[in-house]
This record gives C-alpha cells, sequence and structure tokens, in this order.
C-alpha cells in the first residue's frame, strides 16, 4: 500500500511533464530551435514526403521504364490491372524500405525477377530513369542519394546477367 502514493505521484509527475513539453509553457508552443536534427530524426520515408511523394515517384518511374525502348520489353503484355499492382507493389516496397509505416505485400524479389534475364545494362537505364524522375520531382540531393542506396542493395536480387 505504501508504494501506491508514490506510483500516483509518478504518474501526475509525468503528465505535467507531458503537458510542459508537448502543449507549451503557459500556452506558448515551444519552437523547435535544431532544425537539422529534427531532420535527422526524419525517416527517409517522411523526409521524401511521405506515402503520396512516394505514389508519384513510383508513378512517373514506371511510366518512363514502361515506355523505355530497352527495358519496356519486360512490361509487354501486361494489362492496366496487372500494371496497376506493379505499382503498388513498388509503392508499398519504396515505403516500407524507406521507414514507412507500409507492409510488403509482392514475392521474393529474386523469385519475382528469376528467368527475366535481366542485365546490368537494363539496371542502369532503371537507376537513370529513377534519377530523372527524383531530379523533375524536386526531391533534395541528399534523399536522392539514400534512396538510390537502398535500391543499388536490390541489385544482387534482380539482375542475372552482367552484360548483354
Amino acid at each position: 500500500m505504501s508504494q501506491c502514493p508514490l506510483l500516483f505521484h509518478r504518474l501526475i509527475f509525468f503528465f505535467l511533464g507531458y503537458c510542459l513539453v508537448f502543449l507549451g509553457i503557459g500556452g506558448v508552443a515551444l519552437v523547435d530551435r535544431h532544425p537539422a536534427q529534427a531532420a535527422e530524426q526524419q525517416t527517409l520515408y517522411e523526409r521524401l514526403g511521405g506515402y503520396d511523394a512516394i505514389s508519384q515517384i513510383i508513378d512517373e518511374f514506371l511510366e518512363k521504364m514502361w515506355a523505355d525502348p530497352q527495358v519496356g520489353r519486360y512490361f509487354v503484355g501486361m494489362g492496366t490491372d496487372t500494371r496497376n499492382q506493379l505499382r503498388q507493389k513498388n509503392k508499398l516496397l519504396m515505403c516500407k524500405n524507406t521507414g514507412g509505416p507500409c507492409k510488403i505485400i509482392s514475392r521474393d524479389m529474386k523469385l519475382a525477377h528469376g528467368g527475366l534475364g535481366i542485365t546490368d545494362s537494363d539496371w542502369q537505364v532503371a537507376v537513370r530513369h529513377l534519377v530523372d524522375t527524383l531530379k523533375s520531382l524536386k526531391i533534395g540531393e541528399q534523399e536522392q542519394q539514400e534512396l538510390l542506396q537502398i535500391i543499388s542493395g536490390l541489385k544482387g536480387y534482380i539482375v542475372e546477367r552482367k552484360k548483354r
């Protein structure tokens, strides 16, 4: 029983601390005096602009891939529904891999790309389209580099042949 008042006081102290920190002292909101530090604490997902920005990146990127004379052949015969599924799977993949709240619903990357014969040259075309997309959407240089680093980690699961 002697611990109850102590626990109660701790809860009151925590609540008051919460009010002071998150609601502001005396009705005055606290100002973030270290915006660079706050940016470092944000996930890449947040710095990219969240799900809507990732959706825009993937939509524009895939349009470029589908229209490309070299890599567009991998998408020949895909109907609208299949293309929409591919869009959604890529959005969820990018969302998850950049620290977002999404769950990946696609197959293993190696299994999904196995047998397609994707070459290193094809990979370079895809990377070029991604970079062009990021630049056209005015994604920051740091975010571009971080995203490209994440994407480069997928190369071993996608590329089957070095040269064509």
